[in-house]
C-alpha cells in the first residue's frame, strides 16, 4: 500500500511545480493567469473531498479510489493532449478532472488505510501516510523537473519537455 501511495502521489503532487510554467509557456498565459491554476485545481480537490463522502456511502472505498485514479488519469491525458494540440479549453478541463481525481483518491485512500489499521497502530499508519506524501512530493518534483530539463536540453524544445513530463505522469 505504501508503494502504491508513493507512486500515485508522486504523479498527483509532482505536477505542482510544472503546471503553471507549462500553461504559461504553451498557452502564453500571464503570471496573473497562471497563478489561478493552483486555485482551480485546489478548489476541485476540496469539492471532491466533500463528494467523496457521499460516494463512499454508495460505493466501496476501492471503487471510489478507482474512480479518483481514473479521473486523474484522464485529467493528465487531457493536459498532455492540450499541449500537443494547443487547446486551452482542454487544458482547463484536464485541470478540473485532475483536481477531482486527486480529491476522490485522497479520501478513499485514507479510508482504505484506516481499514488496515488496528487501534494501537493508527499513529504508525498516519506516519506512513505522511512519509509517503513527503517522499512522493520529492520524487515527483525531482523526476518531473529532471525529465523536463533533460528533454528540453536534448530536443531543444521546451514545449515538448512539458508534454513529456505530463505524458510520463499519465503513464505512472
Amino acid at each position: 500500500f505504501f508503494v502504491y501511495l508513493v507512486v500515485l502521489l508522486a504523479a498527483l503532487l509532482g505536477q505542482d511545480i510544472l503546471l503553471e510554467p507549462f500553461a504559461g509557456e504553451l498557452f502564453g498565459l500571464t503570471v496573473q493567469q497562471t497563478t489561478r491554476i493552483t486555485s482551480i485545481w485546489g478548489g476541485c480537490v476540496l469539492a471532491a473531498l466533500l463528494v467523496a463522502g457521499v460516494l463512499e456511502a454508495r460505493f466501496t472505498r476501492r471503487r471510489v479510489a478507482n474512480i479518483g485514479g481514473m479521473g486523474a488519469l484522464i485529467g493528465f491525458g487531457m493536459i498532455t493532449a492540450s499541449g500537443i494540440i494547443l487547446s486551452k479549453g482542454m487544458f482547463y478541463i484536464g485541470l478540473i478532472l485532475l483536481g477531482i481525481g486527486t480529491g476522490l483518491s485522497t479520501v478513499s485512500n485514507l479510508s482504505l488505510m484506516f481499514n488496515m489499521t488496528t487501534p494501537d497502530k493508527v499513529g504508525l499508519y498516519i506516519g506512513a501516510w505522511g512519509m509517503a506524501n513527503a517522499l512522493s512530493r520529492l520524487l515527483g518534483s525531482v523526476i518531473g523537473g529532471a525529465v523536463r530539463d533533460l528533454v528540453a536540453k536534448l530536443s531543444g524544445n521546451v514545449d515538448l519537455s512539458y508534454i513529456a513530463v505530463f505524458g510520463l505522469m499519465t503513464v505512472i
